[in-house]
């Protein structure tokens, strides 16, 4: 059913066992959630909660975690517990509207080319980064382990908004994303950033999960099997099977395009998006060198 929040969680959708489970956790986990949703209500945020919607997609939300804990109740409302209390202790609701927060990401945009850019053929909010050409050295000294885990948190946050706001578009629930990694330029200097990238695991397998709907990586370089076989051990097998790895050549478009329509693919991977507003170089690469030139030119004028 549709209404002004979104399509409305339908229970009779899960079988007969499947509910009785789901009513289980729901009755176990309604004063541990009454209470985070006032807490929530009580925020100081531009954003007014609607509480119609808050309560729809907590319904969502125990499926999601249901399905990811396989259909285990007791490890589903473990786990639940553990992502409310760990969304109070970090301020996840506030994330958002941080002005600091905000600051860090248009600077790591930067550091990162990145894009939020439409959304695929099964409507999914599509991310798209040209991760090959990181500076990781740039990203090191700039940002802390801390800022990298709560930027991450902002994405995640992001995204989980923007599949909300698709599902109130099309009439249909949208609760996952799809990530696009251009490899290009990646080199074995990235094994640098591991540890946050671990970390960030960590946070989408407990605290967002059945929220990935499909990654696809472009361009892998020679090292890229070096680099996937010390990732892939820190994946479950359900975030492995939604991975695809497309390599250079003719049919990188093709294939491109069988997830997502010509619209929403930038030009230079094949698409003829015309909508974002530095179009046809919709993920703008920020020149470093003219930067440290700068610098340079400042400290150059300080010693003179």
């Amino acid at each position: 059913m549709m209404t002004s929040i979104g399509p409305l969680f339908d229970i009779n959708q899960l079988n007969e066992a499947q509910q009785k489970q789901f009513q289980f956790v729901y009755n176990e986990l309604k004063p541990q959630y009454t209470s985070y949703l006032e807490y929530k209500l009580s925020l100081p945020l531009k954003t007014q909660v609607n509480k119609e919607e808050e309560e729809n997609e907590w319904n969502y939300e125990l499926h999601r975690f249901l399905r990811a804990r396989k259909w285990n109740v007791e490890h589903t409302i473990k786990a639940l517990e553990e992502m409310l209390q760990w969304r109070r202790d970090n301020q996840v609701d506030l994330v958002l509207e941080e002005e600091v927060t905000l600051q860090r990401a248009t600077l790591l945009q930067k550091i990162l080319p990145y894009m939020n850019h439409g959304y695929t053929k099964v409507d999914r909010p599509l991310y798209m980064e040209k991760s090959g050409i990181i500076c990781v050295d740039k990203i090191l000294s700039e940002f802390t382990t801390e800022q990298l885990l709560r930027h991450h948190v902002y994405w995640l946050e992001l995204n989980c908004q923007r599949a909300r706001e698709r599902s109130r578009q099309i009439g249909k629930h949208i609760e996952s994303f799809t990530i696009v990694s251009d490899l290009h330029g990646c080199n074995m200097e990235i094994r640098k950033i591991f540890p946050p990238f671990k970390q960030s695991l960590y946070i989408d397998n407990n605290y967002y999960p059945e929220r990935l709907g499909q990654m696809i990586f472009i361009n892998p370089p020679t090292v890229f099997p070096i680099l996937w076989n010390l990732v892939k051990p820190w994946l479950d097998p359900v975030t492995k099977s939604k991975i695809v790895v497309i390599k250079k050549g003719p049919e990188a478009t093709n294939t491109l395009l069988q997830y997502i329509d010509v619209e929403h693919l930038p030009v230079e991977y094949g698409g003829n998006c015309q909508s974002c507003p530095t179009a046809p170089n919709c993920i703008q690469v920020y020149n470093w060198n003219k930067e440290d030139t700068k610098e340079k030119s400042k400290k150059i004028d300080l010693i003179l």
